[in-house]
């Protein structure tokens, strides 16, 4: 099966704009996202990938794109990943990629959703830097910024850096889904006693992962994302690769963020997803 890719333009506008033709737009209640006809040389009759409830966070002067990608078609969406940039006057500024290593779920099941997170990068500026104009235009969505001055961190390492000067999400995004289509049934994976807690220097997540399926699984992630009041995606993290599992058994896991991280918090966390998928390449 040849991979499918969906360019998704995301401009920063107001969502309450968008509210007032809400009765034409096909959208998450608060993602303020439209559908657009794709190009049916390269996309089927009904868009199997809707991005919404997408948000531009700064942290250290790093711009991340948060948001949930759903399944609305009726095969399986397997390899998933993204790729996003940033872009004005049709000039790329920044770029970023996302894969099951970030926390993208590579399997999403008909009508299932999964969080994601994107790390932008500054590109060099060039004569011949530019966006992407030949790939299909599906979705527009809007892109609400958010700042912080807490420290950027990842999970996988304990370092933290200084907080440098805030800067805006003035950019225009697009993001790329990109995914198989397949319609056997994917690996039966599923979390049991995880437990979230939260402390002064840390919020642990612990918990077991379970093989449900009739196969061994190789190698295997752990996800988590916390979302606030308004559902949208405060952050993802992901714990160390697992070994391999074996049908009817359990691993045991914990995934260890610094208190503060992506200003998350105790306070503003209204709740946690915890997630666990084959590692498939």
């Amino acid at each position: 099966m040849n991979k499918k890719v969906i360019a998704l333009p995301i401009r920063l506008r107001s969502c309450a704009l968008l509210a007032l033709v809400a009765a034409t737009l096909l959208a998450s209640l608060a993602g303020c996202v439209t559908e657009q006809p794709g190009n049916e040389k390269t996309s089927p009759a009904i868009n199997p990938v809707n991005v919404t409830l997408t948000y531009c966070h700064i942290y250290n002067n790093t711009s991340y794109l948060t948001g949930i990608i759903t399944n609305v078609g009726a095969q399986n969406l397997v390899d998933v990943s993204l790729y996003a940039e940033g872009y004005a006057n049709n000039t790329t500024l920044e770029r970023g990629n996302a894969g099951p290593e970030t926390g993208v779920n590579s399997n999403i099941l008909p009508g299932e959703a999964a969080p994601f997170m994107i790390k932008m990068s500054p590109v060099a500026l060039s004569a011949t830097n530019t966006t992407h104009p030949t790939r299909t235009h599906v979705t527009s969505a809007n892109l609400t910024s958010r700042t912080s001055t807490r420290n950027t961190t990842s999970n996988r390492s304990t370092n933290q850096t200084s907080a440098k000067q805030l800067k805006k999400c003035d950019l225009q995004y697009k993001i790329f889904p990109e995914y198989k289509l397949l319609n056997a049934t994917p690996h039966a994976l599923a979390i049991a006693n995880n437990k979230t807690r939260f402390s002064n220097r840390t919020i642990s997540v612990s918990g077991e992962v379970y093989n449900g399926g009739t196969e061994d699984v190789n190698s295997s992630f752990v996800a988590v994302a916390f979302y606030g009041n308004d559902g949208y995606v405060l952050g993802v993290f992901v714990g160390s690769t697992q070994g391999e599992l074996t049908p009817k058994k359990t691993t045991p896991f914990q995934i260890d963020i610094p208190t503060g991280s992506f200003s998350i918090s105790s306070k503003n966390v209204a709740r946690t997803e915890v997630y666990a998928y084959k590692l498939t390449h």
